[in-house]
């Protein structure tokens, strides 16, 4: 799961700025033509994503044809739009449609906070800003940003005090700042589908098939001692979000000598709700690489 590492950004700096300098004018509408040839032109020119795209359509909706991968390069464009305009103050004119969200509304009656184990379903940054907007809520973003570097700048230069609460695990402060988080009864939202450089991984099926998924977020709820919920934020319409909240655990607790494999259940049941959602919506599917480790070694020994 850590070969999304592998993948060089790609984009020129100033072709982002651009865009954002356009999505926070009156120009929308031109930023929304341009994402046409723009998203044609990394359909085009990005072979190994289209087959890895592929795959993923195979599994989740048993069909693929080259329109698909498309429509995904597309939908992931437009909520990177969405994401500028919401970043840039216009999150009261975005519709959200909620499920589970009542959850939250209850845990503010806690003196701890909570964990929300997000993915590159849909847009993960969109849907938490968008929350926070909703519910008042104290939300913390932890995430490893290597190789989205150009886009993170793009978007932190529209709203530097969001980018405040992000919380990089790879700081030497990360964990102190994480528990302070939850010991004011806020909220981490970290996403659980990729796996860091040298991160502990754990072997789970996901659309009928085995892959990896990242340890931290289940012993770090361990350590923290509090409750943690599935959070998917999906793109459905013109400035139209849903969001879907499942609890995975009230407390996540690891037995020594039994962590990893007490781990891995959890981990299991959170891909087991990461492929429902990527069934329902396989076009919000954001991870534009192999996803299943046995797809990475067939397409190296056919090159």
């Amino acid at each position: 799961m850590g070969r999304w590492i592998e993948q060089k950004e790609r984009g020129a700096q100033w072709t982002m700025h651009f865009m954002v300098w356009l999505c926070r004018g009156r120009s929308r509408w031109v930023a929304d033509a341009l994402l046409y040839p723009i998203t044609l032109y990394f359909f085009i020119t990005a072979g190994k994503n289209r087959a890895a795209s592929r795959h993923f359509f195979e599994r989740s909706t048993g069909r693929y044809t080259p329109l698909d991968h498309y429509r995904q390069l597309l939908c992931f464009a437009r909520s990177l739009l969405d994401r500028v305009a919401i970043l840039s103050g216009a999150a009261g004119e975005f519709t959200v449609v909620p499920h589970g969200r009542e959850q939250l509304h209850a845990l503010r009656g806690h003196t701890r906070g909570g964990i929300l184990l997000g993915s590159h379903l849909g847009s993960f940054e969109a849907a938490r800003i968008l929350l926070k907007d909703r519910t008042d809520t104290d939300i913390h973003i932890v995430a490893y940003f290597a190789r989205s570097e150009k886009i993170r700048r793009a978007l932190d230069a529209i709203n530097p005090e969001l980018a405040l609460n992000v919380i990089d695990p790879s700081a030497p402060d990360a964990i102190f700042r994480m528990r302070d988080v939850i010991e004011n009864g806020g909220i981490l939202a970290i996403l659980g589908d990729r796996t860091g450089i040298g991160e502990k991984r754990l072997p789970v099926d996901f659309l009928g098939d085995p892959t990896e998924l990242p340890a931290g977020p289940y012993f770090l709820a361990s350590i923290l001692g509090c409750p943690v919920y599935c959070f998917f934020g999906v793109r459905v319409g013109t400035r139209r979000y849903e969001s879907h909240l499942f609890k995975l655990a009230d407390q996540i607790q690891l037995q020594r000598g039994q962590r990893d494999v007490q781990a891995r259940e959890y981990a299991q049941a959170y891909a087991d709700r990461l492929a429902e959602m990527a069934r329902r919506h396989p076009y919000n599917w954001f991870n534009f690489f192999e996803f299943w480790p046995e797809r990475k070694t067939e397409t190296e020994n056919s090159s």
